[in-house]
């Protein structure tokens, strides 16, 4: 029997203002981005349909995971910036006065338990949902059996008002709907309870340098915002006192170069390539700290 042929999906509704107004951005041969007219927010339209976002998220789909001298390493980098990360949300929920001595957290979009591993470590009540089955066993694995579950935060039994913290880091530009995540996040969350969103921003610099040949603009990305848009998607949600940083990450040559071979930019993986190849080993494996293209912006449940 012949594929069945993808049939995308186009957008007829602004998820953020309900707008129906869009504006071209540009167009390649794998996707064309628009602007909502009213809110500013960018997206993907048309939208890759289901079956072609699921062919994406496959075993290999992290970097380096279809390479075993940069898995390791890869796993070891993203333990970094999870640590940079929890310590915003630590910092955050310390300012506030709520901390816990054991405050119960989500993660949706675990991947393979790299922040739930620092959660844990940090004496955090953890648990992790993702779509991916193999990441979800990869993190069973290092967390215990039933620690994460693969599928969509909509299939957990999780009672209203009943979490302390929902991280969401690289995940809500994946969503077909953000703000039904995002009213979905509040719903489980205690009054007070914080959400912690990563996702990439239009207002970086990689943004704003490389144009219509970001790195960011994927085919399983299917929203793009910046400081603007992110912040009204939580507050139209009911989220208040937000505090927004530049996504700080832990990387190395060796990771970056192999992202932009995954993703390919016009004469820039030619040039990191080359420049990797004349890097001593030590150097291009050593982990640094980095601005990267991301925004992060803690909010709390109002109560």
């Amino acid at each position: 029997m012949a594929p069945v042929a993808a049939k995308p999906v186009p957008v007829e509704i602004c998820p953020l203002c309900h707008s129906q107004s869009f504006a071209p951005r540009f167009s390649n041969k794998q996707m064309s981005v628009v602007r909502c007219g009213a809110c500013g927010l960018v997206m993907s339209d048309p939208q890759p349909d289901d079956d072609t976002i699921e062919r994406i998220y496959t075993e290999t789909y992290f970097i380096g995971s279809d390479r075993d001298d940069l898995d390791i390493e890869t796993g070891r980098l993203k333990r970094g910036t999870a640590r940079l990360q929890l310590a915003e949300i630590i910092a955050y929920v310390e300012d506030r006065g709520h901390g816990q001595l054991r405050p119960r957290v989500l993660e949706v979009g675990c991947g393979n338990g790299d922040f739930l591993v620092e959660a844990r470590d940090a004496g955090f009540d953890i648990q992790g949902i993702d779509v991916s089955e193999s990441a979800v066993a990869i993190a069973n694995r290092i967390l215990g059996e039933g620690t994460a579950r693969a599928g969509q935060l909509e299939d957990l039994n999780i009672a209203q008002d009943s979490l302390d913290i929902v991280v969401l880091a690289d995940v809500i530009e994946h969503v077909r709907d953000p703000a039904q995540l995002m009213a979905r996040v509040r719903r489980i969350l205690k009054p007070g309870g914080v959400v912690f969103v990563a996702t990439p921003s239009l207002d970086s610099l990689s943004a704003r340098l490389m144009g219509r040949f970001w790195v960011e603009y994927k085919l399983e990305h299917l929203f793009y915002f910046d400081q603007k848009t992110i912040s009204r998607l939580l507050v139209q949600a009911g989220f208040g006192s937000l505090a927004v940083t530049p996504g700080r990450k832990v990387l190395s040559a060796a990771y970056i170069v192999a992202h932009f071979e995954r993703f390919p930019v016009p004469f820039l993986t030619l040039g990191l390539r080359l420049l990797n190849m004349l890097l001593p080993t030590g150097l291009r494996k050593r982990p640094f700290r980095i601005t990267a293209s991301g925004i992060n912006v803690i909010a709390a449940k109002g109560r």
